[in-house]
């Protein structure tokens, strides 16, 4: 089975530089990450400054849990899509419906344009309004669908998934684009279930239309209607001359012939001054959207990423060695472990209270104890003495572990694949969420020191 980094979402270049966002938001608020080994995973896997910023951050949020937080917001995100496309057809229908009410009969014309599209043409303007330079783009179907994306994505990091995924949009330019793609959407398919909805309507029933004024001449209405016809009428639509515009102004109902040729009116109004435009804007969007993704990169001089210039692109390196030293030249090198260090096992505490003795009690002479790990000091001296050996973490589940504490916990699983892990009781909470931690690095648990050594077979003679 393929594991969630390996899925689509996470390969594809968008997710990684959200990703890469989110740890650079997460580093200027909140303080650098304990990076030394992503930093130098990302020195072998990738060439150039801003593919190591990537790598560095895919390991970082893989490592801990901001990678499954960006793929909970992300699906968060198509789940609040999906609900706006439910209440699109609820809201296309329901306006055909509202438009040609079965209990009238009679449907007063402009009373059905401004129902069906007045709305839209209110909404559709407002969002041309927003496209102009140095105004904030934003809908209501925009607000509701960040809403909802809120409400669903539940999580540590959350809040910093919706974040950064906002302003890596905002850098590329893009949230404009994509607030048209989420109301053009949304308008497109209220329209493609009413147009339908519409038509079913005036196959299946009979109705009356008319154009009804106190103020207004005919001849307004004849100009109206041939105006709002022109571009149906390009399509093959029919548009009622004033004759037909007079038969409908009360008084006797007009023939049948006019009542059909107000119908197709109608919905080729919809089609034309309703659909039509959400399709083309869709679209323009769509184009938009995709050109502003394409300008997405690494921009090296951003807080968070101007302090990795050093550490992912060394101005200093090592050049190696131009000629051996001689045995005479040689000094003799200092081993802090002796040759069978390899495989001699060894304790280590993570986090332990003060309270908490230490090396635990009945520790074999040939068990190496490494100490408390308490600092990222303590872990840099680690770093350098660990090696592939037998290891018994000991940890305290009286404290709940944080990001740090996974992250150094999947270091030192990579570093030694045999650790075993000994957790000291606690609440049950928290004893509950150090338990889903050693599941997650599949780390196997010794319930108590004998049992760990147990594992290693006979001590050495």
């Amino acid at each position: 089975m393929a594991s969630a980094a390996d899925s689509p979402l996470v390969r594809s270049p968008l997710f990684q530089q959200w990703q890469a966002e989110a740890v650079r938001l997460r580093e200027t608020q909140w303080g650098p990450l304990d990076d030394q080994a992503a930093n130098q995973a990302a020195l072998r896997e990738a060439q150039g400054l801003a593919p190591r910023i990537l790598a560095r951050a895919a390991i970082l949020a893989r490592h801990g849990t901001l990678q499954s937080s960006l793929q909970q917001w992300a699906l968060a995100a198509r789940l609040s899509f999906i609900c706006l496309a439910i209440l699109g057809v609820v809201l296309g229908v329901g306006a055909a419906t509202a438009a040609l009410n079965p209990a009238r009969g009679s449907i007063n014309l402009a009373m059905a344009l401004v129902g069906l599209l007045g709305l839209h043409a209110l909404t559709f303007i407002i969002w041309l309004i927003g496209c102009l330079p140095g105004i904030q783009a934003g809908t209501l179907l925009s607000q509701l669908w960040w809403w909802l994306s809120k409400k669903l994505a539940r999580g540590p990091d959350h809040i910093l998934a919706a974040q950064s995924f906002v302003s890596l949009l905002g850098r590329a330019q893009a949230w404009k684009p994509a607030v048209g793609l989420l109301s053009h959407g949304m308008w497109t398919l209220a329209y493609s279930c009413a147009i339908p909805a519409l038509i079913v309507l005036l196959s299946t029933r009979s109705y009356t239309f008319h154009w009804e004024t106190t103020l207004l001449s005919p001849e307004a209405f004849v100009t109206l209607s041939q105006a709002l016809g022109s571009l149906p009428h390009a399509l093959g639509f029919p548009v009622p001359d004033s004759i037909s515009v007079a038969q409908s102004m009360g008084g006797p109902a007009a023939p049948a012939t006019v009542q059909a040729d107000w119908s197709l009116w109608l919905i080729g109004n919809l089609l034309c001054w309703g659909w039509l435009p959400r399709v083309l804007g869709l679209l323009v969007c769509a184009f938009w959207f995709k050109r502003r993704l394409r300008q997405i990169h690494i921009n090296p001089a951003l807080p968070g990423w101007l302090e990795l210039r050093e550490r992912l692109q060394p101005t200093h390196q090592s050049l190696g060695i131009d000629r051996p030293d001689s045995p005479a030249d040689t000094p003799a090198a200092h081993h802090p472990h002796t040759a069978g260090s390899m495989w001699q096992p060894a304790v280590l505490a993570l986090e332990l209270g003060p309270d908490v003795p230490w090396p635990p009690e009945g520790l074999p002479s040939h068990i190496e104890n490494l100490g408390r790990c308490d600092s990222r000091e303590d872990r840099q001296r680690l770093r350098e003495t660990l090696d592939a050996r037998p290891l018994l973490l000991v940890c305290d589940a009286r404290r709940t572990p944080d990001r740090g504490s996974a992250t150094w916990l999947d270091e030192l699983h990579q570093r030694c694949p045999q650790m075993h892990v000994w957790c000291l009781p606690g609440p049950a909470p928290r004893q509950q969420a150090w338990e889903a931690l050693f599941s997650r690095y599949d780390l196997p648990q010794a319930r108590h020191l004998d049992a760990w050594l147990g594992t290693l077979g006979p001590s050495p003679s």
